[in-house]
């Protein structure tokens, strides 16, 4: 049986879920590492007709191509061993936990691309890791104009942050009454908490360990104000890392 190719984009979160619930599992998959706009064509020759837009993760299994992270995380849990991400008995809530993760996030993607268009040190360490320092900074105004494009292309929008605001707030709240003072959104580890926890990213990142973030990248990613209203949720985020994340990151 030929390898899984997952096409990833290193920073984002929900390539981090389809990541995560392979390693769970412990099926082994090809990494490919997507860039924005530049890695554009490439993705699109991968995806082929099936969808548009061609959108990070993916997965590229034989004659199977799933492009949303719900479908490629149900697909491993499918094939992998041992415990179940997905429970039969309450995979309503599971989806209802992802759904609220996606919007919230949909949301943190749009502060942080206002971070981003904020810091030219933030669009800097968003071009590939081979462009030279110097040619980075001459690189910044089509840099931005790529970082717009990107925005677009997943609905970001910019003229009202104070409401991104308020729902990345409504689903932190939600996230806090549902957690209550249990380790786990439904009694056992699922994927309802991975989801959950990858969308603490645009709140405070987390560590190095997992994901590496250059400073002004992580800075960007950083809600300085929700970081301080959420701790008991980050304190829950590094714990579950801590106990179910255990492969190292690159």
């Amino acid at each position: 049986m030929a390898t899984p190719t997952l096409v990833l984009l290193h920073v984002s979160p929900w390539s981090e879920r389809v990541r995560w619930t392979f390693d769970h599992h412990g099926l082994a998959y090809e990494r490919v590492a997507h860039v924005p706009v530049i890695g554009e064509r490439r993705l699109r020759r991968l995806v082929g007709g099936r969808v548009r837009p061609a959108t990070v993760p993916l997965l590229l299994d034989g004659e199977t191509v799933l492009t949303d992270s719900w479908s490629i995380a149900a697909h491993a849990d499918r094939l992998g061993a041992g415990a179940s991400l997905f429970p039969a008995a309450r995979l309503d809530e599971v989806r209802r936990w992802a759904a609220l993760a996606d919007a919230t996030m949909a949301r943190g993607r749009a502060l942080i691309v206002a971070a981003m268009l904020r810091d030219p040190a933030a669009l800097d360490e968003s071009m590939p890791p081979g462009v030279p320092k110097w040619l980075r900074r001459l690189l910044r105004p089509i840099n931005r104009r790529g970082t717009l494009w990107f925005g677009r292309k997943y609905g970001v929008t910019l003229d009202d942050l104070t409401a991104h605001e308020d729902a990345l707030r409504a689903g932190l709240d939600a996230l806090r009454a549902g957690l209550g003072d249990s380790s786990y959104l439904l009694g056992d580890f699922s994927y309802a908490d991975i989801a959950t926890a990858t969308m603490l990213q645009g709140v405070l990142p987390v560590a190095d360990e997992y994901i590496r973030l250059g400073p002004a990248t992580r800075a960007a990613w950083t809600h300085a104000e929700l970081a301080a209203q959420y701790p008991d949720l980050l304190r829950w985020r590094d714990e579950l890392y801590r106990r179910h994340r255990r492969r190292p990151v690159d």
